[in-house]
């Protein structure tokens, strides 16, 4: 049989290439070839294209409200290849023309997309033979090969349950672009005008809990309230627990410190001593990774990004999977690496001394298990970061404590409880370190936004009165892990879909939030989207549950896929009243911080002013504007007949002309400043450590390397040189080659520090 490997991306493809020997040959007595798609290769057609010619009208109008919900009988669902995509979806067609079979080797994503996408790609060139599916858990030589070895024939792809359930979702949220027209219109006809709104399962959800924490944040009234509790010499504090206890809180302070006469100090009965055990925690998701590496300033579009990178290499495990757990063959192919990978992240491999793995942690089946290191291991945290920045650093050094932390024995503590001889409605309980064994690997505390006020010390003798000030508790901040956890109770997406949700929707000049030393706060299309969606079941965590139930039956072949984005209509009918009375109430009462968004909203958006005429012969139109300077009708006259102008900016004076330029696939005629040529103050060469070409530049403040140095920073070795600054004082700084961040932008060159 002659067989065509249908591969998600060119990297997986590579692997594949890399582990059968070439991109085509033979294996297990079968010929092959290798292809690959780039993602997603196609999409759904827009609503109007994909109705018959007497309704292209209504699906083409989003201001008649009247239009909605849609009849979603009316839709053909056709696809369409996405721009750009025709010639790679030629390439596969004219790469399988020969073949007997696909096999579809896309990611075995939790939500089905891999197959989506692979089918998808079957059914545009309209294939007619068998099909096979294959699925690893990672891109490793002998995963693939054992994937092949156990291809399944899933030629009747209507009896595929992660297809169908995959493909229900699809639908469902491409009709759920009704709440997001339907919101947009309502906005705009109350005078808020957007360029967009995203409405949809988690988006909404995400957004609507975000909003309610801020609100409550802001209406937040503090009550304090005293009492009287007793201390020890340790700390520990006795608080009042019989029935009573309510009765005896003051509002003011002197009525608590009259209580407080009452009692004297009293001695400590210690009523039980018990020894108790904690396990490691449950193996952290891609979420839960990205909340620690949050901590350290990184994005959730940057950790996605890296990992990817990181994961193609073997560094680390799939980053897409809903596994928690893992099965004992992927346990024993990390266990011989762990003493090597605990030595990268500074971890003393005596501290792992469980070397079989708890019943926790297992599972007899998972498709790519939980996210932990790959079989790859690097020689140093240094080469890490050589190769994907300090974020690649972090998320590796997150995933190996998580991972080895099960390697560790049970953190061993003793709890004592204990009361007062003379009030013995006074009690306290201690949790008392005895070994923190597994916690000297990883705490899953770092996972929380405050750790709790636990003391760990032991009991003294005796505790004395003191007035205790309490306040009612206020709301929390929506932080990156109070948002992960939300979603986690009410099992909205697994890690994967959390993160990527939360990475697209604060991306872009339409991103509905920002992420401030992991706080999240509303933009202004945010805020007015939290404003209309209020009270709706889009917003509620509730309907991605009944989703899920849905989606779970189609899995298992007990609920029709073609019914699944009929669900949506009923949340349209429910929220459209709703959303207009949320935005006919915003209109009257819109508080003074959303209008002062939406005049810098509108400002920054302002329609750039055009310009017209003729240049190089064509009729061109062009931006009168360039970055904030405003060319004059002489200066765009100048220009239109190819001449260079100069003009003065806040940032000196800047030379150009209009030439035909690219950005982002996109080409235009506009105007282009003349800088000066700076190659020759850099160096090009072979950073060793990676094995890619590097420019940097030739010389550190007044220093210029000398070729020794220049070799020595190629090779990814340390220098030390000392040199005179401009100022003239003698310095003496110690660096290598690396990437680094300054002002917010990436670079690549020589990092020093200076030696005192």
């Amino acid at each position: 049989m002659k067989y065509l490997i249908l591969a998600e991306k060119p990297s997986a493809a590579a692997a594949f290439a890399t582990a059968l020997g070439g991109y085509n040959g033979n294996f297990n007595g079968d010929t092959y070839t290798i292809a690959s798609a780039h993602g997603h290769l196609l999409e759904l057609k827009e609503p109007q294209d994909m109705v018959s010619p007497d309704k292209k009208e209504r699906y083409s109008d989003w201001d008649d409200l009247n239009n909605f919900p849609w009849n979603l009988f009316d839709f053909n669902w056709e696809k369409k290849v996405i721009a750009g995509s025709q010639k790679t979806l030629n390439t596969i067609k004219n790469a399988a023309s020969p073949c007997d079979a696909i096999v579809i080797a896309t990611n075995d994503d939790p939500s089905g997309e891999g197959d989506l996408l692979g089918w998808e790609i079957v059914n545009a060139i309209n294939w007619q033979r068998t099909v096979f599916r294959i699925r690893f858990a990672d891109e490793t030589p002998q995963n693939f090969k054992t994937a092949l070895l156990n291809k399944v024939d899933v030629t009747d792809q209507m009896n595929q349950g992660g297809y169908l359930e995959s493909l229900g979702r699809e639908r469902f949220d491409y009709a759920s672009m009704q709440l997001s027209r339907i919101a947009l219109s309502i906005a705009r006809q109350a005078g808020f005008n957007v360029r967009s709104m995203r409405f949809g399962r988690q988006k909404s959800t995400i957004i609507d809990k975000i909003f309610q924490q801020l609100k409550a944040r802001a209406e937040y009234v503090k009550k304090p309230f005293y009492e009287v509790r007793f201390q020890d010499n340790n700390q520990n504090i006795f608080k009042r627990t019989d029935d009573e206890a309510e009765n005896h809180k003051f509002t003011l302070e002197n009525d608590a410190a009259m209580e407080k006469g009452k009692y004297a100090n009293s001695q400590i009965i210690i009523d039980s001593k018990e020894q108790k055990r904690q396990q490691p925690p449950t193996l952290l998701d891609l979420s839960h990774l990205s909340i620690l590496v949050g901590k350290k300033g990184f994005s959730s579009e940057t950790f996605l990004a890296t990992y990817q990178k990181m994961y193609e290499n073997n560094i680390l495990s799939y980053p897409r999977t809903e596994d928690r757990k893992i099965t004992q063959a992927q346990f024993d192919q990390l266990l011989p690496l762990a003493d090597q990978i605990a030595h990268v992240v500074g971890i003393d491999p005596k501290l792992l001394t469980h070397r079989t793995i708890r019943k926790k942690y297992l599972v007899t089946a998972a498709a790519h298990g939980a996210n932990r290191p790959g079989i790859n291991v690097p020689s140093s945290l240094d080469a890490i970061e050589s190769e994907y920045g300090k974020c690649g650093r972090e998320i590796y050094i997150a995933a190996v404590k998580s991972y080895l932390s099960i390697l560790g024995e049970d953190s061993i503590y003793e709890q004592q409880k204990a009361h007062l001889a003379a009030y013995p409605f006074f009690t306290c309980t201690i949790n008392v370190p005895v070994a923190q064994n597994y916690k000297l690997i990883f705490d899953d505390a770092e996972l929380n936004d405050e750790n709790p006020d636990n003391p760990t010390r032991q009991f003294s003798t005796e505790a004395f009165p003191i007035v205790y000030q309490g306040q009612n508790p206020k709301p929390k901040k929506p932080t990156h892990s109070f948002i992960i956890n939300f979603l986690d109770r009410y099992g909205i997406g697994h890690g994967a879909t959390q993160e990527s949700t939360l990475a697209e929707i604060a991306k872009g000049r339409n991103a509905l939030i920002t992420n401030t030393k992991e706080t999240y706060s509303l933009t202004y299309p945010g805020l007015l989207q939290a404003i209309i969606a209020t009270g709706t079941m889009i917003a509620s965590p509730k309907v991605t549950e009944r989703l899920q139930e849905k989606m779970d039956l189609v899995k298992q072949g007990k609920f029709d896929y073609r019914n699944v984005p009929f669900l949506i209509n009923q949340i349209v009918k429910y929220d459209l009243p709703i959303e207009q009375r949320n935005a006919a109430n915003l209109a009257k009462t819109a508080s003074p911080k959303l209008l002062k968004m939406k005049a810098d909203y509108e400002a920054k958006n302002k329609t750039k002013e055009k310009a017209s005429g003729i240049w190089c012969g064509q009729q061109v139109t062009i931006n009168k504007v360039w970055n904030s300077y405003t060319f004059s009708d002489s200066e765009l006259q100048q220009l239109f007949n190819d001449q260079k102008i100069q003009i003065i900016t806040p940032n000196g004076k800047i030379t150009g002309k209009l030439e035909r330029q690219s950005y982002k696939n996109h080409e235009f005629i506009g105007f282009k400043p003349e800088f000066p040529d700076k190659s020759d103050e850099y160096i090009t060469g072979i950073f060793t450590p990676t094995n890619k070409e590097v420019s940097f530049k030739k010389k550190f403040s007044t220093h210029i390397f000398s070729q020794d140095e220049i070799t020595q920073l190629l090779l990814g070795n340390e220098i030390r040189f000392s040199f005179t600054s401009a100022k003239g004082k003698l310095c003496t700084v110690s660096g290598k080659l690396k990437k680094y961040v300054y002002q917010g932008k990436r670079h690549f060159g020589f990092k020093g520090k200076f030696i005192k």
